[in-house]
Formats: structure tokens, C-alpha cells, sequence
């Protein structure tokens, strides 16, 4: 007998060999049947996958998928089974595309633009999104010689929304043959070195079409939709850019006049008027531009040596006149842009095409004081709700830079409702506004409805630090403390809240201060921007009717409350307008007070500012003045 180690047999080796070539001819098969003369597009027939032998592995499509031949269920589950042509975004089927607005590229991408609008389609609004679309082509444009000129759509000095401006290399550049229907760069921005200045030729610039074509070439990429560029350094800011930058913006609703501006030529034109556009027609700002303040204030500190898995140090954010949160509260979808992402635009030296921009800069605005153009009064339908607004003069003395837009802009009724109802929905507020009282006092049997009562909030800078602001005495903070629990304990206040005055805290005491001075009835507190948050109670402007006056009120059928009202607290002698005036612009009521001396109304004191020494000097104030007059104007001003 052979033994397992012996030598193999002839025929052995045969069955070896005939198997090792019968594995290589199998799994080399196209190659071998090409050598025979067996045709590829044989090969490829679909006889051999029904035989079980198969083809060549096709690779992928020019979408990124297997050909349609070799996709199974598995793939059509994980990838998706869609359609792509050429020049199009790929991931929504065309039957299946999701409205504009929503679903998970509703707010990038359009997939349905070339489908005809549902009746409901403009009921509601939908979105940011841009109503054509934005596909990757889009990004790019090619003007070749004709360069976009750039248009004026509404102008006041310091606050002006153009239309196709250029910006590279971190200038920007306004494109236009007839330098008399642009007006002058030094009524748009100011220098970036010095904002009492006018602009220098590296911030701003102004070209004719040839020229431009000659410095930009035929290419730049575009920046749709509307940009918000707000041009002043941190030092400048204020809690009042989003009132101001969001009134400009509403001017593309109004109707009349919203361009009046002095051509570089010294010529005067004022835009003749043009019929009011619908809300659903102007598209909310994509962007908010800050090219002059950092995203930090403070700088970054790498860790020490040997620690490279150690934690930096936590980083301040650069103040920009509001709470962090604000902007994404009211105005969700925006971008923000800091100086770092201004400057990613500038080192890419290629120009870029911004489709409107919305320009703020108080620079500008103070140096135009003169110009400033006060609301047509005989077009009171197009006035913010606000009618004294229009009796001011324009420039006056003491008038914030960034009032600018509410007296050289028009703005329709109920323009500032967008920006409280975003915020009341953030918070989980109902609108109280929305439901007025009944003037049948009996509910289901007969009884009367629940009435709601008064919410009084004091903004507090008592445990601030010295320099943040102006604050009451240790005493005098007591006793008002200590009053208006007494009259929440009577029960004629609802709520009392004493919130921190420094808008820069967390974002839970953030959402509880802005819920409590958006359901106030009174707002109260020493002066200063810290009162600036009361711009979002409840108002006439928000609401899209008239200010209700005390006095020479008309009467109207069913019970009706007064407006909110804001109480600010100053040293007698002593008197700002900025939250005067904001107050007044949104048909808010303000008083004023100097101690046991209280101004209202027409009668308000002449403004003086005080000096940075007086922060430290406690506001005197006669507290229980201020409890009677709570007492009174508190339950006629519940919704």
C-alpha cells in the first residue's frame, strides 16, 4: 500500500492540473473568452447574469450610484432611489420634492421651483428660502464686460439698502454710469479707522461699468439674498441695531418715498413714490455682517506645553449690542459673520456680488443729521402706527444715530410684528395682544371672564459692577423691591420680577427675562441700555394698529387697554432719548423721572447727558411716588 507520503501518481497530477485550470479560466472569464474571440458587448448581454456567471464590474454612474442593473434593495434603502441630470443638486426625487421652505434642504435648496404654486402657497410664511432656488451654477456669475450696476432701493444717511454691490479684497465697490442716482459714500459708511470720517478709498469705492469690468475681470461669485452689513466697531454697538436695521428692511414694504439722498455732484433726489409690497414678497435677511468686530474679545490661549489634550480657557464673545441668542430667537436662519469670515472674502482676492445689502452706520447717519428726511404726514397709512413720529423734526437735538431710519424711512403698519412674534414663539408665549377683550362681560353661565392682571418687571443693576451703569440707592432698591411685593401680595399685581440689568447672562436667566418684559404691563429701572429689552413688550406697532392716547381718544366700542408702558429712572438734571425714543416708535407710553418729578408725553425735559463720573452717584427717587403712580396706570394697561 502507498503510504500518504509517497510521490503523486500520473494521474494525479493530471486532476491537479486540470482543476488549477479550470479556477484560473473561471475566475478570469471575460479575459478568456476575449482571447478565444468572443466579442465584449457578448460579454456584457444580460444571458450571462441569468446564467449565473456574471460581467465585469461597471463601476459607478456619473450620479455616484451602480447602474440601475446591478442595484438591489439593499442599496435602494441606504442610498435612496432617485433621479439626477446634469447641472442639478441630487438627493429628492422630482415627484417627491418637498415645499419650498421646508423639509431637509427646504431652507438650501429649491427642488420644485419649476411647479406651479399651490392657492394656499402664500397664506403663510414658508421660510427663508430663496424662491427660486440656489443651485451650485448660481454661485457662480459671468458678466463678462456687462458688470451689474448697482441700484438705491430706499436711503437715509447711515441706512441704505443697495442692490449689487461688489466687494474684493475687503472693499466695497458701488458700480454706476450716472454718479447722480447714487448718493454720496460718505452718506452710506464712514472710514474704518475713523468713523467720523468719511470712508477712504480701500473701504469704499465707486465705478463706472467699463472701469469695473477692467478691475474685476469677467467672473465673481454671488452672495444671494438679502445681507444685513452692520459697519461699526464694538465700541460703537448699541441694543438697538435689530430695531434699526429691522426697520430699514421694512421700508421695502411701505409705499411713498424711500430713497431722499445728495448725489456725489451735490445734486438732491428724492425717489418718486412706489406702491406698497406685500410681507410675502420681501425676502428676510440670510446674513448679519459684522466686518469690523472680531468673534472674540478675548484671545486664544493654547494650552501649556506637554498639556496638548488640555482644555483652553473659555473665550468671551465680542459685544455686539445684543445677547448672543437675540438673533437666533427672532431671526432663526440668519448667518452670522464676524471679522474673521470678512476677512476669508478678502483673501480670496476675487470679487464677490452681494444681491442686497441693507447698510447701517451711525457714523454716517451723525454726519447727516441735516439731511435726515421726516416721514410724509399726508400718508399717514404709511407711517409706523406711531403718528407723532412724524412731528419731529428731523436731526433733532438729542436724537439716538440710529433713529435715523424711523425719520428718513417709511415703514407700514404693523412692521415691527415679525421680530415679537419670532420671539414670543421662542419662548412659548401666547400673544396676549391677539386676544382682546370681549366687551360681553359673561362666560358659558353668565359669570365674567377672568381677568388678567398687571405684570411689572424692575431691571436692577444693584449687584452689578460699578462701572456697568447707573443704579438706585441700597435703600431706595429696598423699598421699591419691598413695595411692589406688597402690591402683588394685595393682589392688584399678577407678577413681579426684579431682573439682573446686565443682558450678558445665561441663556435660561436670558429666556426668563425676556419672558417677563415681553408679558410686562410696566418695565422700570435707572437709565441706561439695560432698559433697551423693553422694545419687545407688547405694542401698537407689533400689534398693526394705532398708539391708544389718554388723551383725545375717540371712542370705540368695547373696553380697550392702554399700551405698556416703561418707567426710567434718572438723576435730576440729567436726561437721554434712547429708550424714549424707541418707546415712542413703537407706540409704547414712556415716563421719566427725577425723583418725585414725573415727564410724560410732550412733556419731557431737556435732553443732557451725563458725565461717566455720575454712574457712581446713586439715582435718588422718591419710591412711593413711583408705587401710586404704579398703582394707578398698571390695571388700565392689562390686555
Amino acid at each position: 500500500m502507498r503510504s500518504w507520503t509517497a510521490p503523486p501518481t500520473r494521474r494525479e497530477v493530471t486532476l491537479l492540473l486540470f482543476s488549477l485550470t479550470i479556477f484560473v479560466l473561471s475566475y478570469n472569464l471575460e479575459t478568456s473568452l476575449g482571447l478565444v474571440g468572443v466579442r465584449p458587448q457578448k460579454l456584457s448581454s444580460t444571458y450571462l447574469s441569468s446564467i449565473g456567471l456574471g460581467t465585469k464590474d461597471p463601476g459607478f454612474d456619473a450620479d455616484g450610484r451602480r447602474p440601475k442593473q446591478w442595484r438591489d434593495e439593499l442599496e435602494d434603502m441606504i442610498v435612496g432611489d432617485w433621479e439626477w441630470r446634469e447641472g442639478e443638486v441630487a438627493g429628492s426625487a422630482r415627484s417627491q420634492s418637498a415645499p419650498r421652505g421646508t423639509g431637509r434642504y427646504g431652507l438650501v435648496y429649491n427642488f420644485e421651483s419649476g411647479r406651479k404654486a399651490r392657492r394656499s402657497a402664500e397664506k403663510g410664511d414658508r421660510g427663508v428660502s430663496l424662491s427660486t432656488g440656489v443651485t451650485v451654477k448660481d454661485q457662480f456669475v459671468k458678466w463678462g464686460k456687462e458688470v451689474p450696476q448697482t441700484s438705491v432701493v430706499a436711503h437715509t444717511p447711515g441706512f441704505t439698502i443697495l442692490e449689487n454691490v461688489v466687494c474684493v479684497n475687503g472693499t466695497l465697490f458701488v458700480v454706476a454710469n450716472d454718479w447722480e442716482k447714487v448718493p454720496k459714500l460718505g452718506d452710506i459708511a464712514s472710514s474704518s479707522v475713523d468713523p467720523s470720517r468719511p470712508p477712504r478709498v480701500q473701504d469704499w469705492h465707486i465705478l463706472t461699468t467699463s472701469d469695473a469690468s477692467e478691475w474685476f475681470g469677467p467672473y465673481a461669485a454671488k452672495i444671494h439674498g438679502t445681507s444685513w452689513l452692520a459697519l461699526d466697531v464694538a465700541d460703537d454697538q448699541d441694543p438697538y441695531l435689530l430695531l434699526s436695521l429691522f426697520r430699514t428692511h421694512a421700508s421695502l414694504m411701505s409705499s411713498g418715498p424711500s430713497s431722499s439722498f445728495t448725489t456725489p455732484g451735490g445734486l438732491h433726489i428724492i425717489s418718486p413714490s412706489t406702491p406698497s409690497r406685500p410681507a410675502s414678497s420681501v425676502p428676510a435677511p440670510l446674513r448679519l455682517i459684522f466686518p469690523h468686530i472680531p468673534t472674540f474679545s478675548t484671545p486664544n490661549v493654547p494650552p501649556p506645553v506637554g498639556q496638548d489634550k488640555a482644555h483652553p480657557p473659555p473665550r468671551e464673545r465680542a459685544y455686539f449690542g445684543i445677547h448672543p441668542l437675540l438673533p437666533k430667537a427672532v431671526l432663526p436662519t440668519v448667518g452670522m459673520w464676524f471679522e474673521e469670515d470678512w476677512k476669508d472674502l478678502a483673501d480670496m482676492h476675487v470679487p464677490f456680488l452681494l444681491e442686497r445689502v441693507v447698510i447701517a452706520d451711525r457714523g454716517a447717519a451723525e454726519r447727516g443729521r441735516a439731511n435726515w428726511r421726516s416721514a410724509a404726514p399726508s400718508s399717514p397709512e404709511s407711517q409706523s402706527g406711531a403718528p407723532a413720529m412724524s412731528k419731529r423734526a428731523p436731526g433733532e437735538e438729542g436724537e439716538p444715530a440710529w433713529a435715523a431710519p424711523f425719520v428718513g424711512l417709511n415703514a407700514p403698519d404693523g412692521w415691527w410684528a415679525p421680530m415679537r412674534s419670532a420671539l414670543l414663539r421662542f419662548l412659548h408665549i401666547a400673544d396676549m395682544s391677539l386676544h382682546k377683550p370681549s366687551s360681553h362681560g359673561g362666560g358659558f353661565w353668565g359669570k365674567s371672564k377672568q381677568v388678567r392682571k398687571p405684570v411689572v418687571s424692575y431691571v436692577s443693576m444693584q449687584g452689578q459692577p460699578a462701572v456697568a451703569g447707573p443704579r438706585l440707592s441700597v435703600e431706595d432698591h429696598q423699598r421699591l423691591v419691598s413695595g411692589l411685593q406688597k402690591l402683588e401680595q394685595d393682589g392688584l399685581l399678577g407678577e413681579v420680577h426684579v431682573l439682573s440689568g446686565n443682558g450678558s447672562v445665561s441663556a435660561t436667566e436670558w429666556e426668563e427675562r425676556m419672558s417677563a418684559i415681553a408679558r410686562s404691563t410696566i418695565v422700570m429701572g435707572p437709565y441706561g441700555d439695560h432698559l433697551a429689552d423693553g422694545i419687545f413688550m407688547r405694542s401698537p406697532s407689533a400689534d398693526g394698529s394705532p398708539a391708544v392716547s389718554p388723551a383725545g381718544e375717540k371712542e370705540q366700542p368695547g373696553p380697550r387697554s392702554l399700551p405698556p408702558m416703561l418707567m426710567e429712572f434718572f438723576p435730576p438734571g440729567t436726561f437721554v432719548r434712547d429708550q424714549e425714543y424707541a418707546m415712542q416708535a413703537l407706540g409704547i407710553d414712556y415716563m421719566a423721572w427725577w425723583k418725585e418729578m414725573k415727564f410724560a408725553g410732550s412733556n419731557l425735559p431737556s435732553v443732557s447727558v451725563p458725565s461717566p463720573s455720575a454712574w457712581n452717584t446713586p439715582i435718588p427717587l422718591d419710591v412711593e411716588a413711583v408705587l401710586r403712580v404704579v398703582r394707578e396706570e398698571a390695571p388700565r394697561r392689562v390686555v
